[in-house]
């Protein structure tokens, strides 16, 4: 996966089998160093840490996108996992999707199952082919909201965050 950032607790990175594309604004996620399951299981002092990550590296992504000629408009946050039940072996790790969204939204292969944004995004399974076409954020894009994370870390708004 093009990485993005470490921190103590989480690694940020973009995937490299995207759920939406780059030229729709990209996804972007955020996983605990160590594993749970469940929101519910992390301390509170990591839970305030990773809603803190979400918004910085929101504000990132959203200004480094824009900044490349994407018409940012909303960022999805989710918390999903469920993939992880298709494998029974497999126990769920907890991380944080960002799903940028950006006005004229498309499938890159035209897939009538696409929702543009205002609408949900939509999630088949892998092996129907649908993320196929997908571009994953670049290097650049992740050096870039790297930088720009860095950036507004040093702002009145972010600078007492200790990542």
């Amino acid at each position: 996966m093009p990485h993005i950032l470490d921190t103590k607790d989480f690694i940020i990175t973009a995937y490299d089998e995207p759920h939406h594309s780059r030229e729709n604004g990209g996804h972007v996620v955020i996983t605990p160093k160590l594993h749970f399951v469940h929101r519910t299981e992390l301390p509170l002092d990591l839970a305030a840490k990773l809603m803190h990550l979400t918004m910085i590296v929101g504000e990132a992504t959203t200004t480094v996108m824009k900044a490349k000629g994407l018409d940012v408009v909303r960022i999805n946050y989710q918390d999903n996992g469920n993939w992880a039940y298709k494998q029974p072996q497999k126990e769920p790790q907890l991380h944080i999707h960002l799903y940028i969204r950006t006005t004229n939204e498309k499938h890159p292969d035209n897939d009538p199952r696409f929702q543009a944004f205002p609408d949900a995004l939509i999630f088949p399974d892998r092996a129907t082919g649908y993320y196929n076409s997908f571009a994953s954020l670049t290097n650049q894009d992740c050096s870039d909201i790297k930088d720009e994370i860095n950036k507004l870390l040093s702002t009145p708004k972010y600078s007492e965050l200790k990542f």
